[in-house]
């Protein structure tokens, strides 16, 4: 049986675009019917539904609902609302994107840009150079038509709440969601978007921070590990399955020390040299902690069960020399995540199950935290 073709939506972006297009128009006294067709950066004609409009004095507003198609976006389903001003002369606005004859701005539930290296400069309200390049596009031609001046104030009603379940603000983006979008489109998620996503935050750390080090966990399991052992979270980047893609960006952004915490089920395998760790990708942790195992003289009959385990974490039970065993996988670890980097990084590691008890850590593991400490 065939998959079916996952539907795609249209981005945060591509609504406050045609929600400002809406309330302008009724500005202006146009007629705007239970759509609009609007034209993406990419060159897609869309055809986006308008939730709602209103013309109060001297002002409107269009809202537009998010369709996020098959993506699993926390932001589908949100309004996303934009109140169109006529004004004067601009006013001085500092967290404001400013044009000839327009001002964008961010309102509730859109946050703030606070620190450096995203596409947005520190100060400025989170709305992308996308949607702003969107919005400008499909507003000049009505501004010049009309002669008048406006502000563009953005803004999501359910922003902030849903700004909690997203990377903002590990990017240091407070108060909202971001207006985002390159290209207006919403792929269902894909690697390319969740690497961007990390890369993006690592950056971040990189470049608000003059420390050359940074914390690598897998997921919420490694972090979690941190909190418990005073590991400062506020320099750590939950990298999922692509411990590979990373420690390439690592590299690119001049880190030169990394602590990787891992649970067994992810570490494992980079031990065995897999810097995918997406099941679909690869699995063999059974086999890894198998052969490690043969390496310590674990007894015959314990390797067979761990072969017959359900899971690594099962693994690690049948397991009667604990301590050589996962001393030798932890720096193993670190050796392959070493060599990976083609030696521009130091990796030092240290394994967990989900009970929080350590396994076993690298040769220089407590050295390094104590040496990062002190930085």
């Amino acid at each position: 049986m065939m998959e079916k073709e996952l539907r795609t939506g249209y981005t945060t972006g591509t609504c406050a675009c045609v929600a400002a297009f809406v309330a302008l128009n009724l500005l202006m006294e146009k007629k705007i019917g239970e759509s609009v067709e609007i034209t993406t950066l990419n060159g897609i004609k869309l055809n986006i539904p308008v939730h709602s409009k209103k013309r109060g004095n001297n002002w409107a507003r269009g809202v537009v609902l998010k369709d996020a198609g098959d993506d699993p976006d926390v932001t589908n389903g949100i309004e996303v609302c934009a109140k169109v001003r006529v004004v004067e002369r601009l006013p001085d606005i500092e967290r404001a994107h400013r044009f000839d004859n327009l001002l964008i701005v961010g309102g509730r539930g859109v946050g703030l840009v606070t620190k450096k290296g995203l596409k947005v400069l520190p100060g400025k309200s989170a709305i992308n150079p996308g949607p702003q390049e969107m919005i400008v596009k499909v507003l000049n031609p009505l501004l010049k038509e009309s002669g008048l001046k406006v502000v563009v104030t953005i803004y999501v009603p359910k922003g902030r709440e849903r700004a909690l379940k997203t990377f903002n603000g590990k990017l240091g983006i407070t108060g909202g969601i971001s207006i985002l979008g390159s290209t207006g489109i919403v792929k269902p998620m894909s690697e390319d978007a969740l690497t961007k996503s990390m890369f993006a935050e690592l950056k971040v750390l990189k470049e608000n921070s003059p420390r050359e080090w940074v914390v690598f966990a897998f997921g919420n399991h490694g972090k979690q590990f941190c909190v418990d052992n005073n590991i400062d979270i506020e320099q750590m980047v939950v990298t999922s399955n692509y411990i590979g893609f990373m420690i390439e960006s690592a590299v690119k952004l001049g880190f030169k020390k990394i602590l990787l915490i891992g649970h067994i089920g992810k570490a494992i395998k980079v031990a065995g040299g897999i810097f995918n760790t997406h099941s679909r990708v690869a699995d063999a942790r059974l086999e890894i902690i198998a052969a490690n195992a043969i390496l310590i003289d674990e007894p015959r009959e314990n390797i067979l069960k761990v072969l017959e385990a359900n899971t690594a974490e099962e693994a690690t039970e049948y397991i009667s020399k604990k301590e050589s065993l996962f001393s030798l996988i932890a720096n193993k670890v670190a050796k392959k995540s070493t060599e990976f980097s083609r030696d521009n990084i130091e990796f030092q590691s240290i394994l967990f199950n989900y009970r929080g008890d350590i396994l076993g850590y690298s040769d220089r593991f407590y050295s390094m935290l104590e040496e990062i400490k002190i930085e």
